[in-house]
Parts: C-alpha cells; sequence; structure tokens
C-alpha cells in the first residue's frame, strides 16, 4: 500500500480502544446526546475526530446525582473507560460511573464537616446548580440551598465553568455522600461607589439589565442611553453606583469612556494654564 487509506485512523482507533479496554484507561469523549440504548436513557458520546465511532453510557453509569441531569452534559467533554466493544455495529460501551466513584472515594477520606472547599459550576438551570467537587463527582443543589435571589433563576447567577465557594455540612462515609452549602458571595466581596467593574449582562428586565459581576452577585443597571440594547451574555465595563451586601442589592451604570476622556482633558487643560500662568506670573515679578 503505498499511501494510508482514509479510513486507516479509524482502523488504528479501534486498536487504541481494546487496548484502553484491557488497560482500564481513561478516555475523554464529548457527549453528542441523550437517547434511548437498549430500553434505557443513555449518553451518545463520540470520540474526537472518529464520528462514526458511538459510545453509550447508560444512565446508572453516568455516575450522575440524578439521571434528570444528563441533558445538561450534552456537547460537554466526560471521562469514560471502555467496558465492550462491539466492532461489527460500531458501538462502544463505557462508564463513566467507575471514575467518580474512585475519585469520591479519595475525597471522602480528605473531606472534614465545615471545610470550605472550593468547586466548578458543571451546570446550572433555572432550578438546579451542580457542583464538581472534584474528579467529576457532582453535588446537586436545588433553588432553596443555592439561591441567593428571589426575582432571578440559578442560570442567572451563576455561569457555567465559575468557581464558587461552599461549605462541606456533611460527609456520610455509609451513604458515600457529601452535602454542602454555598458561601453568600454577597458576603465575600466589597465594592465601593466609583468602583470600575467587569460584568456580563444574564438577564433582560423591563426597565433594567441584569449585570452579574461575580457569580452569585447581581446588580441592576439602567438601559444605555444611547439606545443601544445590550445582549444576553454581553460583557462591559459598568460604575457601580451602590453596594449594599445585607440586601444583596447592586446598582451599576454603564462606564462612560467618553466622560472620563472629557474629564481628563479638562484636567489636562487646567494644569497646563496652571503652569503657563505660573510662568507669566514669574516673568512679571523679574521684570
Amino acid at each position: 500500500m503505498l499511501l494510508a487509506p482514509e479510513r486507516s485512523r479509524e482502523l488504528s482507533f479501534w486498536d487504541e480502544l481494546y487496548d484502553a479496554k484491557d488497560r482500564n484507561k481513561i478516555l475523554t469523549a464529548k457527549v453528542a446526546a441523550v437517547v434511548q440504548h437498549k430500553d434505557r436513557t443513555a449518553w451518545e458520546v463520540e470520540f474526537e475526530g472518529i464520528p462514526s465511532v458511538r459510545g453509550y453510557v447508560t444512565d446508572e453509569e453516568t455516575g450522575l446525582p440524578n439521571p434528570r441531569m444528563m441533558k445538561y452534559f450534552i456537547t460537554k467533554p466526560v471521562n469514560v473507560r471502555v467496558k465492550g466493544i462491539d466492532r461489527k455495529n460500531g458501538v462502544v460501551t463505557c462508564t463513566r460511573r467507575e471514575i467518580t466513584e474512585e475519585n469520591l472515594d479519595k475525597i471522602l477520606r480528605m473531606a472534614r464537616e465545615g471545610q470550605e472547599v472550593e468547586t466548578l459550576v458543571s451546570y446550572a438551570s433555572d432550578v438546579w446548580l451542580g457542583l464538581d467537587i472534584g474528579g467529576g463527582v457532582i453535588v446537586n443543589l436545588g433553588r432553596r440551598e443555592a439561591g441567593v435571589s428571589r426575582s432571578l433563576p440559578l442560570d442567572a447567577l451563576y455561569q457555567e465553568g465559575a468557581i464558587v465557594s461552599a461549605k462541606i455540612e456533611k460527609v456520610d462515609d455509609s451513604a458515600r455522600e457529601i452535602k454542602l452549602s454555598l458561601i453568600d458571595p454577597w458576603q465575600r466581596y466589597n465594592y465601593m461607589r466609583g468602583d470600575v467593574v467587569t460584568g456580563t449582562v444574564v438577564r433582560l428586565g423591563e426597565k433594567n439589565l441584569f449585570v452579574a459581576v461575580r457569580p452569585g452577585v447581581v446588580g441592576i443597571a439602567p438601559y444605555p442611553a444611547n439606545g443601544n440594547k445590550p445582549c444576553l451574555g454581553e460583557t462591559d465595563i459598568y460604575q457601580v453606583s451602590e453596594y449594599n451586601p445585607a440586601e444583596k442589592s447592586m446598582s451599576l451604570k454603564q462606564f462612560d469612556r467618553d466622560l472620563v476622556r472629557g474629564r481628563k482633558k479638562n484636567r489636562e487643560f487646567w494644569k497646563r494654564y496652571r503652569m503657563s500662568r505660573g510662568q507669566a506670573d514669574q516673568a512679571a515679578e523679574k521684570q
């Protein structure tokens, strides 16, 4: 064979899959869909560069606290192990549960009640917040446990990939369970009037914008006076008008760059003016 055939990568990939299965290696796959597979709800996962090979992770093998959370992982990468291979039909059976259970064992040995930990937001919906406490181990919080605003859904307060602080409330070795509570973000940060911050639009209200400054800390800003309507997810620079952590209230306004530039030019003008007047006065005194 003078040149490698088009399917050479796929052929070699099957060898990699068999090797991964034999060695119990961890592979990374992307969740493509949530489907029915052999009478069970399952993730359909794909491996990079090999679209014709599909893996399946059934609901009981996802390692998630609740199968209802499976849909939040579509398009996301997950770590899996190969448990079965059907090369004829191009199907690979995988597990994520084994990996998360091994990581949970490590976490249970280290975790202490009252301990503060950094967690990563794995998914956020209007009523659910999934926190990765390490190695893909997810602790699921409902609105009552995670909400810091009565008017905003959780996915407006927290964005996927954000780091949030939590406290370990309970470690149950027998149930293999860890319970968390979020540390109130409003008490962790302090802003003063005039502070300039970066904010992301997370909700478009009737009269105001809702702008996330930190995970869980969302302020209110009026729409721009120029009539330009920001889009959801748009990031801009804002200035703090008021910050009240006790009331979980923050007022913002868009940072006016032209105003700042104008003030700077005015300061430079008066500085030059005073210098020139001072030089003129000195010249007059010498005369």
